[in-house]
């Protein structure tokens, strides 16, 4: 077979050179999704369905004057008395979807010197009631609670990736000092993710009551749990509730359903895949259009040698495992450039294996199916006409 092809081999060259592109395109294509996929589902995504922010906002410039934190802790306490309201958390850096986690400069971080290692930490600060509000899954310990321990220290959560910076494989009970505090470890959250594309952030969760950085970046960010349903009435509670406490015009209120605020940022993301994904499929179509056309002009005009092959005793089934099978063959020598790129370009991490391998299968079932047809037809041909010139 392979002699066969190279001696037509300037026949194939156009079904060479098109498969060899859309294998190229393609895989990068698929890698690109198996990543994202793998980003997705990685650990720490905050569990934001029946989930409520809710604060305020006003134009700095004319600062209201009074107790502005004071009044939406107010808000905060009575919505939690609430019937239909399972738990109210307030937290300073922690609630997701509010900020790019990737503009680090930005958030509450210091430097972490634990043993020989020496690391950056993400400090976020809430109360005990985020662990309800979120549904955070622990690896290890339990969530603290928001008030000091009987030695003195302040209680915290790390995430695994914390533990992972610092080598740690038991982390219950070890000590960390941050900002002249020192902390003591009581539990191990799998990650707490920022935004649904983006693993979570060696991190580092304190009690509220420190009060670490809501002074000097603004006011705590209130999240409520709400029961299946009532979100409607909760907006309206909370419009009501917030009116009565606050009295100014220049102070609006701002609440915001979590899971629609999750879709936001994953219609962005997959927005970005879209163009990533939408081209390649019509490449493939076209390049499937082309290669079926191909390859149905290089059988009708190998007629001739089919019917002789029939005439000397070849089944139907024969024929179309030759034509199928040199279709399939000229698809493997197409992925091989394309394979040898990929080992250039990517760690072949399991994400990508899972990708170029899948690429692989793509492409075969690409020539298979496209050179179904073209072989079918010429499992039909009739011998006695195709050699009747002969």
């Amino acid at each position: 077979m392979l002699k066969m092809l190279w001696n037509r081999r300037r026949s194939y060259y156009g079904i060479f050179v098109e498969q060899l592109l859309v294998a190229i395109i393609l895989m990068l294509s698929v890698v690109s999704l198996s990543e994202a996929v793998k980003k997705y589902t990685t650990p720490g995504m905050l569990h934001v369905k029946n989930t409520v922010f809710m604060g305020y906002m006003f134009d700095r410039a004319h600062q209201p004057e009074g107790n502005s934190e004071q009044s939406m802790k107010t808000i905060a306490e009575n919505m939690k008395k609430l019937p239909f309201v399972e738990s109210v958390s307030a937290s300073f850096n922690f609630i997701p979807y509010l900020r790019n986690d990737w503009i680090y400069e930005y958030y509450l971080s210091d430097s972490v010197h634990i043993d020989d290692k020496h690391f950056t930490t993400i400090i976020k600060e809430t109360d005990e009631f985020a662990a309800n509000v979120f549904k955070i899954r622990m690896e290890e310990g339990v969530w603290f609670e928001n008030r000091a321990l009987p030695d003195g220290s302040a209680p915290a959560v790390i995430t695994r990736q914390f533990a992972d910076k610092a080598g740690w494989t038991s982390c219950i009970g070890k000590k960390v000092t941050l900002n002249a505090r020192t902390y003591t470890i009581t539990g191990v959250a799998e990650g707490l993710k920022q935004e649904p594309l983006i693993p979570s952030p060696v991190a580092i969760v304190v009690p509220q009551y420190l009060a670490i950085g809501h002074n000097d970046h603004g006011g705590y960010e209130y999240a409520a749990r709400i029961k299946p349903g009532y979100q409607k009435d909760f907006f309206k509670a909370f419009e009501k509730e917030f009116k009565r406490v606050f009295s100014s015009k220049e102070i609006e209120p701002l609440i915001h359903d979590m899971q629609a605020m999750k879709d936001t940022w994953m219609s962005f993301s997959i927005l970005d895949i879209a163009l990533q994904c939408i081209p390649t499929l019509l490449l493939f179509i076209f390049a499937f259009l082309g290669t079926f056309g191909l390859s149905w002009m290089l059988s009708r005009k190998r007629l001739k040698e089919f019917a002789l092959r029939m005439a000397l005793g070849s089944t139907k089934s024969r024929l179309m495992a030759i034509v199928i099978g040199e279709s399939l063959l000229i698809t493997c020598i197409a992925v091989i450039p394309a394979l040898l790129l990929s080992f250039f370009i990517y760690e072949y991490a399991a994400v990508h294996v899972v990708g170029v391998g899948a690429t692989v299968g793509v492409m075969l079932l690409f020539s298979a199916v496209s050179a179904w047809y073209p072989a079918w037809k010429v499992s039909r041909v009739n011998p006695a006409e195709a050699l009747q010139y002969e």
